[in-house]
């Protein structure tokens, strides 16, 4: 359901910054796109086909579209925080608590997209490779801690967060890595077999992926954080002569 979630947010998100990315080319979002996946030849220009913005478009995305995005990602938050929540065996908090899940979202976002800047320019360094990783990993711990949190309500003290921010953080960065490995191979089978259309279910397996990670992730960190077990308790039904039936008699 995360990933799912995810996707129907992700396609008006990369619309409105497609549009706002077109000062630099019609094509801007894709080349970004396949840089970030290591994605060249046939199935770059597949991915430039479908992002790009044509040249007699006007206005950035429509109301609908503005709408079906603002609902997708509540809902994408919503999930997000009931998985941690139920994770960290914690009832939900309401309007109080969906005001810090969007706070969380929006961090999410912004901070993938200054790291992802980020790391593309310390790969031209030298070592930048290994520098890189080390960067992700630090700002990722730092940002996973006030995720957590956020996610959380604040209810969490961020010592019993920490643990769990650096697992999360480690994870992530092989993630990347291992994306970065995965993804060509994806996109290039389903851009050969589907045409463009494979492009939108390459991405829609990496975000199965990265949905499955924060389910791991959220019960990870509860797990080294020293979250409180969960007491199930089955009802035993009354039996023939019971003390239900006895007290009744």
């Amino acid at each position: 359901m995360l990933g799912g979630q995810a996707f129907t947010t992700l396609i008006p998100l990369l619309i409105v910054v497609a549009a706002a990315a077109a000062q630099q080319g019609p094509t801007a979002l894709a080349d970004r796109l396949a840089t970030r996946f290591h994605v060249t030849g046939a199935s770059a220009e597949a991915i430039r086909t479908l992002f790009e913005r044509p040249p007699g478009a006007t206005g950035t995305i429509t109301i609908a579209g503005l709408v079906v995005m603002l609902f997708s990602l509540l809902s994408l938050t919503r999930y997000l925080q009931r998985t941690y929540e139920a994770a960290w065996s914690l009832p939900a908090m309401g309007v109080r608590g969906t005001l810090s899940g969007m706070t969380a979202i929006g961090l999410f976002i912004a901070s993938f997209l200054v790291l992802s800047l980020l790391v593309g320019l310390l790969r031209h360094a030298p070592a930048g490779s290994v520098l890189a990783f080390v960067v992700r990993v630090v700002a990722n711990t730092a940002v996973w801690l006030i995720l957590q949190s956020l996610l959380l309500s604040r209810r969490i003290p961020i010592r019993r967060l920490l643990p769990g921010s650096v697992v999360i953080a480690a994870g992530s960065a092989i993630l990347g890595l291992y994306s970065a490995l995965w993804m060509p191979r994806v996109i290039e089978n389903n851009a050969t077999r589907y045409g463009i259309i494979g492009i939108t279910f390459a991405l829609l397996t990496w975000l199965i992926v990265v949905g499955f990670c924060l389910v791991a992730a959220a019960v990870i960190s509860a797990e080294i954080g020293g979250a409180p077990k969960a007491q199930h308790r089955q009802a035993i039904p009354d039996r023939p002569g019971g003390p239900a039936t006895q007290q009744s008699g």
